[in-house]
């Protein structure tokens, strides 16, 4: 669209909008689809994965499918004038009036929220509020998406970076330019991590395929060694020594089987709190249901107590978190039993679920390889089973819940839930105990305790030593279950065709739901009113009403953000790829202390052409840090080592922010700006502070925002 013109997105045309979305069990790699945006590419080496059960969205003339609370929409202005009239006869759009002026509407005039760029954090922002039924508008100064995690080709990345691009020379040398994506600002996703729940749960994956990275590796004196997958690799790797390996299974076994509550009942509005004790009272005991809302009135501020409390009275999770496992002809390879349920109330006084039928263990098949529910990795010791093709078997007897498997005609499907959470099971208080106790507890010397807390838990600098263990053990949890999610022989995916396909994919969610995006549009003010809340944007003589601006520092007053580093990338394209490592693309951390000079770590992104970024024959190697001396390019020497002959290279020094307040007075949210990170893991909680703020609960990662077109 020509500047200062809405470029709402197309919406999927009728037959796909209409199509069943793909059906994917978890491991099972897919052929490469390709998105309709997409450049034209030959089909990748490696075959595209497309995660989870993508949902089917909804055409851009339906409502939202969910109706949950969210500020109520925007009033038009008292006495606003018309002028004209609109397309096809329709009304003229009203002008808007902001602090007694008014102006010529811009775009549809008023909106909920107005979100300026389309990067990340933005696109994801706009993507999950006009799902949530409230009127989005978009603007970006740029004429492309992504903001700064922006995909360029090869003339845009020599033109960013002030080099002469000579169109023959230049691509007979490295290839055609439109057969490059180079990320800005190179990141890779965490298989189970925030962003890739984002994505399912919104079903934007219908718009993206993605492949698994070959492989993950640390930088360990001098050394690039290969971080295990399983844990007979940890036990025969070179990366730990003899004397090590006995107290790093027994350290693995810890974090495995470490667990800690969900946490969900403070994702909930009061309403929603209330609904979920509700139905719990009514399988445990309904007689009480009239108390529930004092209940929960008393317990707003301390929900966790109080489901703490009730689980452990009544035994039964009261968030259910389960697992659908379909079984095909032949034995489930499972032994299930009764178990009483811990102080069950007997149905005389008003509890009708006494005992429930649990995985008591796994049965080996013939050949002795595993069954499908152990070969699933959903389903462990303890489970409960909870349903047979949708149909629950709470409360009834193993025996009669082995007669309805039998009579099940096939495929089948059974419904697996966590048992309640029982905080007396665990053996330390993580949230009390340092990590550099809980390592000193399993005598873990400092090279072991490097590659876990940088290589695994992912954390940038040693100052977790002496922070709560628990975010470090569950970031090491996050690690293990996202490694091998997909098939791939690493935790982490990537999205085919470069990183910009992640907000235009949200953007597209935003537009079918309503949402309008303005690119080549630059915003002129933001308008306050007096008491310091903003009220819309100007851009020109036009303005849009709005109760939440969303944005990157770069479109907000100075003192709105405050600057909190400055991190230095270097894009390098190699002819090869890097020594000691397998496959086409990898991730490799340096961790500061094997680093001379360094406080902070060192990360380096090697990707490939079966990743849709670069020509067979190249390699993309891009090496971040943050900066912390007066020279950034020379903090990477020890990375740029690394890589062996650089055939180009392309250094940059970008400046990070962050808000200077909540913005939750003025209703202003400033976004962080991506960090050195690998992972995008601290901006999926970014996204998650200002959709807490905006819609005053936390996002629930595990609900699905999108259904499929049958459940609508």
């Amino acid at each position: 669209a020509p500047a200062g013109e809405a470029a709402p997105m197309a919406a999927p045309p009728a037959d796909e909008a209409a199509a069943p979305p793909q059906q994917l069990e978890q491991q099972e790699q897919q052929p490469l689809h390709q998105e309709e945006s997409a450049p034209q590419a030959p089909a990748a080496d490696m075959a595209a994965m497309n995660l989870g059960e993508a949902a089917a969205a909804a055409p851009a003339t339906q409502s939202a499918p969910i109706e949950l609370e969210a500020p109520a929409p925007a009033a038009p202005a008292p006495e606003a004038q018309v002028h004209g009239t609109g397309h096809d006869g329709e009304p003229a759009i009203p002008d808007v009036t902001l602090n007694g002026k008014t102006y010529k509407p811009l775009a549809d005039g008023k909106y909920d929220a107005i979100v300026l760029s389309t990067g990340l954090s933005e696109c994801v922002l706009a993507g999950l509020l006009s799902v949530r039924g409230l009127r989005v508008l978009q603007i970006d100064r740029n004429s492309y998406y992504g903001g700064g995690c922006a995909s360029l080709n090869l003339k845009e990345l020599f033109q960013q970076n002030g080099k002469p691009f000579q169109d023959d020379s230049t691509q007979a040398r490295l290839g055609r330019a439109r057969d490059y994506c180079v990320d800005t600002v190179p990141k890779l996703l965490m298989a189970n991590g925030k962003l890739v729940k984002m994505l399912i749960q919104t079903g934007v994956t219908r718009y993206i395929d993605f492949n698994g990275i070959a492989g993950s590796y640390v930088f360990n004196s001098g050394k690039i060694y290969r971080l295990p997958v399983t844990a007979s690799e940890a036990l025969t790797s070179s990366l730990v020594s003899l004397f090590q390996k006995n107290a790093l299974r027994k350290f693995a076994e810890f974090m495995r089987t470490y667990k800690c509550p969900k946490r969900v009942a403070n994702t909930l509005n009061k309403q929603e709190f209330v609904a979920a004790i509700t139905q719990y009272y009514k399988t445990h005991n309904p007689e009480k249901i009239v108390e529930v809302e004092d209940l929960a009135s008393k317990f707003d501020s301390r929900r966790e107590v109080l489901v703490s409390a009730l689980e452990k009275k009544y035994g039964l999770p009261l968030f259910e978190e389960t697992a659908d496992i379909t079984f095909g002809d032949g034995p489930l390879g499972l032994n299930i039993v009764n178990q009483p349920v811990k102080k069950a109330v007997a149905p005389e006084l008003g509890g009708p679920i006494t005992s429930v039928v649990v995985v008591a263990d796994f049965n080996k098949l013939q050949d002795g390889s595993k069954g499908p529910a152990e070969a699933s990795n959903r389903v462990a010791k303890g489970d409960i089973v909870r349903a047979i093709n949708g149909e629950s078997v709470l409360g009834l007897p193993d025996q009669a819940v082995k007669e309805k498997i039998m009579q099940a005609s096939r495929p089948l499907v059974i419904t697996f839930m966590k048992p309640a959470f029982d905080p007396s099971s665990q053996k330390y208080d993580l949230l009390s105990m340092t990590m550099r106790d809980l390592y000193a507890k399993f005598g873990l010397d400092e090279t072991t305790q490097n590659f876990i807390g940088h290589a695994m838990a992912l954390q940038t600098d040693d100052s977790y030593l002496d922070a709560p263990a628990e975010p470090t053990v569950l970031a090491c949890q996050l690690y293990g279950r996202s490694m091998g999610r997909y098939g791939q022989d690493s935790p982490y995916l990537y999205p085919n065709y470069g990183l910009s396909t992640l907000p235009e994919g949200f953007s597209r969610l935003s537009a079918i739901y309503g949402g309008t995006v303005m690119l080549r549009t630059e915003v002129d003010e933001i308008i306050r009113g007096a008491d310091g809340r903003v009220c819309g944007v100007r851009v020109g003589d036009m303005a849009a009403s709005a109760k939440f601006v969303i944005g990157d520092h770069s479109y907000f007053p100075p003192d709105f953000s405050v600057k909190t580093g400055r991190v230095v990338r270097s894009v390098c394209l190699l002819r090869h790829p890097i020594k000691n490592t397998q496959g086409d693309s990898c991730q490799i951390i340096m961790p500061a202390k094997h680093l001379a000079g360094k406080a902070n770590d060192v990360y380096i992104s090697s990707l490939g052409s079966s990743l849709q970024v670069c020509p067979k024959g190249v390699q993309l190697a891009i090496a971040s840090t943050k900066v912390e001396t007066n020279d950034p390019a020379s903090e990477l020497r020890q990375a740029i080592g690394l890589l062996g002959e650089v055939e180009e290279r392309f250094d940059s020094v970008t400046d990070t922010h962050g808000p200077s307040n909540d913005g939750t007075a003025t209703g202003c949210f400033v976004t962080n700006s991506l960090d050195a990170t690998s992972h995008f893991e601290t901006a999926a909680l970014d996204i998650m502070r200002i959709y807490r703020s905006i819609m005053n609960k936390e996002l629930n990662l595990d609900e699905k925002l999108v259904a499929n077109p049958e459940e609508q």
